[in-house]
């Protein structure tokens, strides 16, 4: 099997998890996912044959679908689904891995049919792992809402890990295009929220620092083991806002996220940021080595 081809695995409608080439259809015309992005998702790191996280991932899935209304499959069917796709990826593919488990809403004309589930194993780009030596030049975007407004909206589904991602996408284009790696949003009243698909961590002397949850953000799985473990590194933690000039004056700033880890911010709207030498130790903490330079 080449390992760049991905591995699927469908969830049936018996409950059973079985593989499907990546060319053979499975979803139907009125599939609530393709023709209104209304579902969730979570992608994971694969080490081994063990999925980083999972009980976490799939804790943060079952609160997304609930913020969407829907109910999800039971969750021995999520853990086997995505074990198909992980095993099959496996048996013939080396390398570091990540894996998609996406839940919908389902059919649209056909709402008895239930929630529809798959799950995509696949290998990690040796461009994402340059990155994380690397390092890399983000922006700062607008996202156009305040920091309070999505806690006091709950319809705009904040905190929640939809597949609603093409405004993500086209601030990642964006960036792309104006000659710079990633994005920042930022929210409509001046503070820094996060990436489009990572969260934004940042050090100033012994303490690590993290935008707040009320503001909407996705509570990141990653950062969420990295502030637990944080004091075995002798580092303390703590929420805060900040606004792009003040991270832009911290020690040092990372992107984190499942698959691409953690990844020193460079630069910040051609602003340089500090080398840390934190950043070892903390891709050691989080298990990932090689994003030490």
């Amino acid at each position: 099997m080449n390992a760049t081809q991905p591995t699927l695995a469908i969830l049936g409608s018996d409950g059973v998890p079985r593989l499907k080439p990546l060319d053979e259809p499975v979803l139907r015309a009125d599939e609530h996912s393709a023709t209104r992005g209304d579902g969730v998702f979570e992608t994971m790191h694969v080490r081994g044959r063990e999925v980083w996280l999972r009980d976490a991932h799939l804790d943060r899935m079952f609160r997304s679908a609930s913020k969407l209304g829907f109910e999800l499959p039971a969750r021995e069917q999520l853990e086997a689904v995505v074990s198909t796709a992980v095993n099959a990826w496996r048996e013939g593919s080396d390398g570091e891995a990540g894996v998609k488990l996406v839940c919908s809403r389902g059919s649209e004309y056909a709402p008895e049919l239930g929630p529809t589930v798959w799950s995509m194993a696949f290998g990690i780009s040796p461009a994402l792992i340059r990155k994380r030596r690397e390092g890399i030049a983000m922006m700062s975007l607008s996202f156009g809402y305040s920091t309070a407004e999505r806690e006091r909206s709950p319809w705009l589904l904040g905190g929640a890990k939809t597949l609603s991602y093409a405004v993500n996408m086209a601030a990642i284009r964006y960036a792309v295009e104006t000659g710079f790696d990633d994005v920042l949003f930022t929210s409509s009243d001046g503070y820094v929220l996060e990436g489009p698909t990572s969260t934004v961590v940042w050090a100033v002397d012994d303490t690590l620092f993290t935008v707040p949850h009320y503001t909407g953000i996705l509570p990141s799985t990653t950062v969420g083991y990295l502030t637990e473990n944080a004091h075995t590194l002798g580092l303390k933690t703590e929420d805060r806002m900040v606004t792009v000039d003040e991270l832009s004056q911290a020690d040092a700033a990372w992107l984190c996220s499942s698959v691409r880890g953690i990844v020193e911010i460079t630069s910040l709207d051609g602003a340089k940021l500090g080398r840390s030498p934190l950043h070892g130790a903390l891709a050691r903490l989080l298990g990932f080595p090689n994003n030490a330079v």
